[in-house]
C-alpha cells in the first residue's frame, strides 16, 4: 500500500482506497502512509475510542464489567 501511495502522488486526482480494514493496526497503518480513503465496520471504528486510554484504568473498567455480568447472570464468590 505504502508504495501505491507513492505511485499515485504524481497524479493529484488519484485517490488509493484500503477497503474493508479488519483491525485497529489497519487503520493506524493507512494513516501513516498517507492513504486517501478507508473503510471499515463499525466495530473496528469504535475501537479508535481507546487510542491513549491510560491502561490501568481500562483493565479496572474490564474488570469491573466481567464482574457485574458474572453478578447479573447469577455468580457469586464466596
Amino acid at each position: 500500500m505504502a508504495e501505491a501511495v507513492e505511485v499515485l502522488r504524481p497524479l493529484p486526482k488519484a485517490e488509493l482506497l484500503w477497503a474493508s480494514s479488519r483491525e485497529l493496526l489497519n487503520i493506524l497503518q493507512a494513516d501513516a502512509i498517507g492513504c486517501h480513503i478507508l473503510t471499515a465496520t463499525p466495530d473496528v471504528l469504535g475501537i479508535l475510542k481507546l487510542l491513549g486510554k491510560n491502561l490501568d484504568e481500562y483493565s479496572l473498567e474490564a474488570v469491573m464489567q466481567f464482574y457485574q455480568d458474572a453478578r447479573s447472570a447469577g455468580y457469586h464468590i464466596s
